[in-house]
C-alpha cells in the first residue's frame, strides 16, 4: 500500500478516478485502509499480522489462521463482483447532483438492472444509518405528499396510501434569512400530533425556534413544552400562502419532487421512500461542498463501516433458500 497516495480516496474527475482505482489491487488497498485504519486486527485472537489472499479477498491470521473477508460487513458483503465495479458505482452515486437511477447505473457498469438496483439500495441504507446531528436555531417544519399523489376532493390533507406518501421535512433557516442550512426528511404514516412530534423531537434540538403553519397537529403539548413554536395560519384566500409562510421547506419539497419525478421518473415505491429521502438530504446538506469528489470519500466510509440489509430485507420477503 505504500505506493498509493494518501489522498487516493478523493479523485477529482472520472479519468483520475479510473487511473487511481482501475485495478483490483488499488481498490483492495484502499478498502483495507478504511476497514483497519490502525492496521489489521484478527477478530478472533487480536493478532496484527496476516497474509492477504488476493484471489479470495480475505486475510488469514498469521497466529490462529482465522480467515476474514475484506468485504464482510460492508455494502459489498458476499458480492462476487469486482471491487473496481463497486468503487465506480460509489463514485457515480456520489458525483451526480440529483442522483442516479438503477437503469442508468446498470448501463454504465454493465451489470443487470437488479444488481444495480440492489447496490443503490445498499448505498442509501448506509446513508440512513450514519450519525446525524440535530437541527438547531430557527427551523421550518412542514409536510407534503409525494409519489403519485392523488389530492382527492375537497379541502384538508389527503389520506396516506400506497400512491400518496406523507413526507415531513425540517430545514434550518440561516441568520437574517440568508439561505438555508441542513435538512431532515422522513416518511410518516400519519399527520397526527404524536407522529409530527416524534419527527420534530428526533431531528430538531430542544429550545430551537420552530416555524410551522397553523395545522392543529403542531399545537400539541410535546412541541409546546420543548420548542419556541411560532405557528402562522395559512389561508388560501388571503395573503398567507404556504410557500410564503415557510419558503425554506417548500423550496426543499420542490427540489425533492423534481428529483423523484426526473431522476427516478416517479417510480419510487413507498416502502423504499425512506432511503431516497436520506439520499436527497445527504446531497442537499453537501450542496456547497468545494469538491463533489469528496462525496466519494464519505460514501466509501459509510459503506465500509456499516453492514447493509440483504436483498430479502429490501423486498420484504423471506429467503426461499434459507427456508428450504
Amino acid at each position: 500500500m505504500s505506493d498509493l497516495p494518501r489522498d487516493d480516496t478523493i479523485p477529482q474527475s472520472l479519468p483520475e478516478f479510473m487511473k487511481r482505482f482501475g485495478s483490483e489491487k488499488r481498490c483492495a488497498a484502499t478498502l483495507r485502509r478504511w476497514r483497519w485504519p490502525e492496521g489489521f486486527r484478527c477478530p478472533a485472537c487480536g493478532h496484527d499480522k496476516s497474509w492477504y489472499v488476493e484471489t479470495r479477498r480475505l486475510d488469514e491470521c498469521a497466529r490462529c489462521g482465522r480467515q476474514t473477508s475484506l468485504t464482510a460487513g460492508t455494502v459489498m458483503h458476499k458480492s462476487t463482483k469486482p471491487l473496481t465495479q463497486w468503487f465506480l458505482a460509489i463514485y457515480l452515486f456520489g458525483a451526480r447532483k440529483q442522483g442516479i437511477s438503477a437503469s442508468d447505473l446498470s448501463r454504465q457498469l454493465g451489470v443487470a438492472y437488479q444488481t444495480a438496483w440492489l447496490w443503490l439500495q445498499k448505498l442509501r441504507s448506509a446513508l440512513g444509518r450514519r450519525a446525524k446531528e440535530l437541527l438547531q436555531g430557527v427551523v421550518e417544519v412542514d409536510e407534503t405528499y409525494e409519489v403519485g399523489v392523488r389530492h382527492g376532493q375537497g379541502t384538508g390533507r389527503p389520506a396516506v396510501s400506497e400512491k400518496a406518501a406523507l413526507i415531513a421535512g425540517a430545514v434550518e433557516i440561516a441568520a437574517r434569512g440568508r439561505g438555508f442550512g441542513r435538512v431532515r426528511l422522513a416518511s410518516l404514516e400519519s399527520a397526527s400530533k404524536d407522529s409530527l412530534a416524534d419527527f420534530v423531537q428526533e431531528h430538531v434540538s430542544a429550545g430551537s425556534v420552530l416555524l410551522t403553519d397553523g395545522f392543529a397537529s403542531y399545537r400539541g403539548q410535546r412541541i409546546a413544552s420543548s420548542y419556541a413554536h411560532v405557528p402562522v395560519a395559512v389561508n388560501a384566500l388571503g395573503r398567507h400562502h404556504a410557500h410564503e409562510v415557510l419558503p425554506g421547506i417548500h423550496r426543499v419539497f420542490s427540489l425533492l419532487d423534481r428529483v423523484l419525478k426526473s431522476t427516478y421518473q416517479g417510480a419510487v415505491r413507498r416502502k423504499h421512500l425512506g432511503g431516497y429521502l436520506d439520499e436527497f438530504a445527504f446531497r442537499f446538506n453537501r450542496r456547497n461542498a468545494k469538491s463533489r469528489a469528496l462525496l466519494f470519500q464519505r460514501m466509501l466510509s459509510f459503506g465500509v463501516l456499516r453492514a447493509p440489509p440483504t436483498y430479502w430485507d429490501f423486498v420484504g420477503r423471506d429467503n426461499p433458500r434459507r427456508a428450504a
